[in-house]
């Protein structure tokens, strides 16, 4: 619109400063001329430049805008191409996200006399599938670097300790866990970043003579996601 309202008062002003050339070259000359006609033929003449600067002025303004224009569309067109490379990157991307916790009953699991898998069988997220809810047991589907992340409590047992053990294809990783003696209600949680191939699994497993407590609030969980791929 502006651009509108810029040439249509630069053809105004063209108009007038035709008209005006006209009438001036319509003006013959005579011999003897009087006083207020060569003021009159002054001040005209004087008009005139004031609107050829004003015309010039006007162009150069448009010309400038022109370019700003056009450095404007090209700025636009680089940044759509952008995000429709990112668009592009984004949709070949795996995606691969869960989250999980041992859900209800609330009531207490373990103690147990031998070291025993973790099945979290309610699942909140599972996007890609690679979280087995029936075994407990994270399958990395591609190569790259994920993010783990797992909680566990325990409320009401003072005579057991509580805690979790990670591990990646039979390694043990990590321990995380309390003394019993350290309180009634006992809540941990930890997180570690790793490097997987395709098919590697990560899964937690309850420590022999450990306990833990879980119920409709989800306490202890397991969750998991892939940062980017390599």
């Amino acid at each position: 619109m502006t651009q509108f309202l810029r040439t249509s008062v630069l053809f105004a002003l063209l108009l007038l400063l035709c008209l005006l050339q006209g009438s001036i070259g319509d003006t013959q000359p005579q011999e003897t001329e009087d006083l207020p006609s060569l003021f009159i033929q002054r001040d005209i003449t004087a008009e005139l430049k004031f609107l050829r600067d004003l015309v010039n002025q006007q162009g150069m303004m448009l010309v400038e805008l022109q370019k700003m224009n056009t450095a404007q569309a090209s700025e636009l067109s680089a940044l759509k191409t952008e995000v429709d490379n990112l668009r592009k990157e984004s949709a070949g991307r795996p995606k691969v996200a869960f989250s999980a916790g041992l859900g209800p009953p609330a009531e207490q699991r373990g103690p147990f006399n031998v070291e025993t898998n973790l099945i979290y069988s309610k699942v909140l997220t599972n996007i890609g599938g690679a979280y087995n809810s029936h075994t407990g047991v994270f399958t990395a589907p591609v190569r790259g670097v994920y993010y783990i992340r797992f909680t566990s409590s325990e409320y009401g047992n003072k005579n057991n300790n509580m805690g979790v053990n990670l591990y990646k294809n039979g390694q043990h990783l990590m321990h995380l866990g309390e003394n019993g003696v350290d309180g009634i209600a006992k809540h941990v949680s930890s997180g570690v970043t790793l490097e997987l191939a395709a098919g590697d699994v990560v899964y937690t497993r309850l420590p022999a003579n450990y306990v833990l407590w879980d119920g409709t609030d989800l306490r202890t969980s397991f969750s998991g996601f892939l940062i980017f791929p390599m």
